[in-house]
């Protein structure tokens, strides 16, 4: 079972023989984490329902088992985060873990019900924050404007002298805190002595290119996230001159001392940053919607909409949440109206996704359009 970070994905995107996708928000907390494994075996329960209306039985237990197992994992559900959506295909299982709350339920189709996703993922995606500080690092996930400390091995290069050991040259850093900083932190100011202040500098370059490898090596690269960084102004130009890391993302950091910050605080000041962005997205999609001219849009035109998905047409598709067309699109772009639930939006959707357009779930006070369903055409 494989854990996705970036959306959309290849397998997100491409058509199966069948795939079950099971979306489930959680509403317990970490200590009461039976209610989210009984809630996760009722809904396999209606997922071979929905199956065995196709297949025969040992085929859909067949293909169920491959989830049976995490019923009972505890240390799973322990951690479990607001919600989580599987994906279950004849040949492997990826999931994803959300910030955001979602509607539980089972489809089964050819598709991957991508839905429960775009909220979660329309403004900011995951990324890493890297709080650092003149002589130690720790490092989180980010979902959102939530964050969860990584826990490090012993053998991580997490504080200055523990990187540098004999290569140490000088000594102790003499680092004295003044007020003033973002967050009442402070800024830190090196007070040098002679030769000892330009021997600090180098410990100081040489244990930021540590922590810049060691970070690519055993976060970025394998996941391929957005790095943030969390420091004083000072040591974000610092870091920033000699990092390598290619995801490091140079628009969006948190200028502010972590270094006497609580986990609390950390998380309030990420909160703040990306619940800013956020806004700030929304309000610039809203006003490009407004400013498109009707020549430009589509609304609740079901026909017009499926073709023009086909075609590559749509820049942006918005939706309200939990919209729904009966019906489906086949593969000429024709809309059929029809019994089918959670078909003919998903369908839209990944046409639109697989044409480079961007898709948004909004809540029915946010929408622009009064229609549930919108979209902006490319020029």
């Amino acid at each position: 079972m494989q854990e996705l970070f970036t959306f959309p994905t290849d397998e997100l995107l491409q058509e199966y023989e069948v795939v079950v996708s099971i979306s489930l928000n959680s509403e317990t907390n970490n200590i009461e984490f039976e209610a989210n494994q009984i809630k996760f075996q009722n809904l396999l329960k209606e997922a071979k329902e929905k199956l065995c209306e196709t297949y025969d039985e040992k085929y859909c237990n067949s293909l169920l088992e491959k989830v049976q197992g995490l019923i009972d994992h505890t240390d799973f559900w322990r951690t479990m985060s607001q919600s989580a959506v599987f994906y279950i295909t004849p040949d492997q299982v990826f999931y994803y873990r959300l910030s955001i709350p979602i509607h539980t339920g089972t489809v089964v189709s050819t598709q991957p019900y991508v839905l429960p996703l775009i909220a979660n993922f329309q403004y900011v995606s995951y990324y890493h924050l890297l709080a650092l500080s003149h002589d130690k690092f720790s490092i989180y996930n980010g979902r959102r404007n939530k964050i969860q400390k990584i826990e490090l091995p012993d053998d991580a290069p997490d504080t200055l002298t523990k990187a540098l050991g004999d290569e140490l040259t000088g000594g102790e850093l003499n680092v004295a805190s003044y007020n003033g900083g973002l967050i009442g932190g402070g800024q830190g100011v090196f007070h040098g002595h002679n030769e000892k202040s330009s021997e600090k500098e180098i410990d100081q370059e040489n244990y930021f290119r540590i922590v810049d490898n060691y970070v690519y090596e055993h976060f970025s690269k394998p996941t391929q996230l957005p790095l943030v960084l969390f420091s004083l102004t000072k040591n974000i130009a610092d870091f920033d001159k000699l990092s390598k890391n290619e995801y490091l993302d140079k628009d969006t950091r948190i200028e502010a001392s972590p270094s006497q910050l609580s986990f609390n605080d950390i998380q309030d000041q990420t909160s703040k940053v990306v619940d800013d962005i956020i806004n700030r997205r929304y309000d610039k999609l809203v006003e490009k919607f407004n400013e498109t001219t009707p020549k430009y849009k589509l609304e609740a035109q079901y026909h017009d909409l499926a073709m023009a998905s086909i075609q590559g047409k749509i820049d942006t598709l918005l939706l309200e949440d939990d919209y729904q067309v009966f019906g489906t699109i086949d593969e000429n772009g024709q809309y059929h109206e029809g019994p089918e639930k959670n078909q003919y939006v998903n369908q839209l959707v990944h046409n639109v996704l697989k044409t480079n357009g961007n898709v948004y779930v909004l809540d029915k006070a946010s929408m622009p359009s009064d229609t549930g369903i919108a979209a902006t055409l490319r020029f």
